[in-house]
């Protein structure tokens, strides 16, 4: 399918602002801001932005080194060394929230590694977009906390799911399977039991 010039440009806009690095750590602002106080919101917000810059340093290093194609690692083959890094990552910035006092936020940094470690898998099949994965987890996790905003959340997703497709860095079995891995997630963090959101 070929679209015009100026579709490939919104559909760039739409992808860098859906990127999961910035969604990730909007989200994390948004939320910290709004449910915690103090140090709670401190170390999530820390956590968060201190992951994104050693994800975003990481990869502007291998790309320069001709290791990887771009910045989103968008050949299946190189993210074959990109996920252990990625998982690393969050799990250390997980391991760091799990000391602190910070509720849910903890288990959806849990839910976010164990997507990943699902993507992992997939991808000896498939290049699965983490632009779709993570932004229908998000979009599960608005949608728990309030319908009107998780509904405006889950087209967003759907757009930047269109995005990569319009932009051809995803196939539609690739867009499928990361929705589906982020909804699946996203589920699993709403049916966490009370308890452990405390």
């Amino acid at each position: 399918m070929v679209f015009s010039a100026s579709v490939r440009r919104m559909a760039a806009v739409v992808s860098g602002l859906g990127h999961p690095l910035v969604t990730a750590t909007a989200f994390a602002a948004f939320m910290a801001g709004r449910r915690l106080q103090g140090a709670a919101a401190a170390w999530v917000l820390g956590s968060v932005v201190a992951l994104t810059l050693f994800i975003s340093l990481w990869s502007l290093w291998q790309t320069r080194r001709g290791v990887y194609s771009n910045f989103d690692v968008s050949q299946r083959a190189q993210r074959r060394s990109f996920y252990p890094v990625l998982l690393g990552g969050v799990g250390l910035a997980t391991a760091a929230l799990f000391w602190q006092p910070v509720g849910q936020f903890r288990y959806g940094l849990l839910a976010v590694w164990l997507q990943l470690l699902l993507c992992y898998g997939l991808n000896f099949w498939l290049k699965v977009s983490l632009h779709a994965a993570l932004s229908f987890f998000l979009a599960c996790a608005v949608l728990h906390l309030h319908v009107g905003w998780g509904l405006l959340a889950l087209g967003i997703a759907t757009l930047i799911a269109a995005s990569r497709l319009v932009l051809q860095r995803h196939t539609v079995p690739e867009l499928v399977v990361g929705t589906l891995v982020g909804l699946l997630a996203g589920a699993g963090l709403v049916c966490l039991p009370p308890h452990l959101a405390a």
